[in-house]
C-alpha cells in the first residue's frame, strides 16, 4: 500500500504543476482565468464534494439543454472556465492515473517508444505530457477554451517537445502510430463520423485506445449527449469503421483496436483468449446504460472512493516525513 502511494506521489511530481499543492494549483488557475484566488478554492471544494457540480452551475446559467447537442454547446465548451476545476481533480484521482499509466505501459511494450501518438481532447494535457515523458512524440489536439491554455502552459515551462493542435486541418491524415481519446466520445454530435476521423488520423496497422462513457448520463454530467447513449457496451461502433478489438480492460477504461489494412498483416489479440471475454462480459455490463443508469452509479461511487483532497496529500507527505 505504501509502495503504491509513493509510486502516486512520484507520478504527480513528474508534471511542472504539482497536482497535489493546493496553493500551486490555484495559482495556475487564477492566471489562465483572471478569477479571485478564494473563488477558485471554493469551485474547487465544490468540485471535490460533489463532481461536475462547477459545470452544472456553468451550463444552468448558460441556460442550456443537458444531454442535447447545439452549437451554443459548442460555444460554452470554448468559453466556460468549469471544466478546469473538474479536470484537475479528474487527474487526482487514482483510477485516471492507473488508466494513463496503463496506456503508457502498453504504448512502450506493443508500439515501442518514438512512436507518433496524437491524443484527441486531451482537456488539460497530462496525458499528452505523460507520454512524451515515455517517449513518445506526442501531438495534442483539443477546441480552443481554457483547458487548451492551462495546457500550452503545461508543455511551455518543461520544454516538452509536444506539438499543439486546434484544427482538424492541422492534423495529417494516415499519419500516426496510435490515437488516443478518452472521454470525449459520449459528448459528440455523431459518434460513428468522429470514430471514422480518429482512424482517419492511423497509419494501416495502428491503434485506437479510447475510453468513452456513453452510460453517464446523470445530472453531474449535462454536456453528455443522450442520443449517443446507444453507444453503451457497443463494439460495433468501433468495427463498422475499420478496427479490430486486440486489447483492454473489463471496464473498457480503456479499449484498444487495430485499424484494419488489406497492406499489414493484423495482428492477434494481445490477451488469452479468456481475457478478450472477459472485456465483452464487460460490454455487456455497460450495455445496461442504455436504458439504466446502474452503471453509472457503480462506476461513479467507485470513482469517488478514489479521489483525494489535497489536505489528504499534505496529511501523507508529513507522516512519511514524520512518521505520525
Amino acid at each position: 500500500m505504501m509502495n503504491s502511494r509513493n509510486e502516486s506521489e512520484k507520478q504527480e511530481l513528474e508534471f511542472p504543476i504539482n497536482l497535489g499543492d493546493e496553493e500551486e494549483v490555484v495559482r495556475w488557475i487564477s492566471g489562465i482565468t483572471g478569477r479571485d484566488e478564494q473563488a477558485i478554492r471554493d469551485n474547487l471544494r465544490r468540485e471535490f464534494e460533489q463532481p461536475g457540480a462547477n459545470v452544472v452551475k456553468a451550463f444552468a446559467e448558460a441556460s442550456l439543454s443537458p444531454y442535447t447537442w447545439s452549437e451554443e454547446l459548442v460555444k460554452f465548451y470554448e468559453r466556460a472556465d468549469a471544466f478546469i476545476y473538474e479536470l484537475v481533480l479528474w487527474n487526482r484521482n487514482s483510477l485516471k492515473r492507473r488508466m494513463r499509466s496503463y496506456i503508457a505501459k502498453y504504448l512502450c511494450q506493443y508500439e515501442g517508444t518514438g512512436r507518433k501518438v496524437l491524443c484527441v481532447g486531451d482537456g488539460l494535457g497530462f496525458d499528452s505530457f505523460y507520454f512524451a515523458q515515455k517517449g513518445q512524440k506526442v501531438t495534442y489536439y483539443e477546441v480552443p477554451g481554457f483547458s487548451h491554455r492551462f495546457a500550452s502552459r503545461l508543455f511551455s515551462p518543461a520544454g516538452a517537445d509536444i506539438k499543439i493542435a486546434s484544427e482538424p486541418q492541422q492534423i495529417p491524415s494516415g499519419y500516426f502510430d496510435a490515437v488516443v481519446c478518452l472521454d470525449v466520445l459520449e459528448h459528440v454530435r455523431d459518434a460513428p463520423a468522429f470514430v471514422k476521423q480518429l482512424v482517419s488520423f492511423i497509419r494501416p496497422g495502428g491503434v485506437l485506445i479510447v475510453h468513452a462513457p456513453f452510460y453517464m448520463i446523470h445530472p453531474s454530467n449535462p454536456t453528455h449527449l443522450k442520443a449517443n447513449r446507444k453507444y453503451s457496451g457497443s463494439i460495433k461502433l468501433y468495427t463498422d469503421c475499420g478496427l479490430k478489438l486486440i486489447n483492454g480492460r473489463f471496464f473498457w477504461n480503456p479499449l484498444i483496436f487495430e485499424k484494419i489494412s488489406e497492406n499489414v498483416k493484423p495482428r492477434t489479440p494481445q490477451r488469452s483468449a479468456l481475457g478478450m471475454f472477459s472485456i465483452k462480459l464487460g460490454g455487456l455490463y455497460l450495455s445496461l446504460g442504455r436504458f439504466s443508469v446502474l452503471p453509472f452509479l457503480w462506476i461513479d461511487s467507485y470513482r469517488k472512493s478514489h479521489s483525494r483532497w489535497f489536505e489528504e496529500n499534505a496529511k501523507f507527505k508529513n507522516k512519511v516525513t514524520t512518521g505520525f
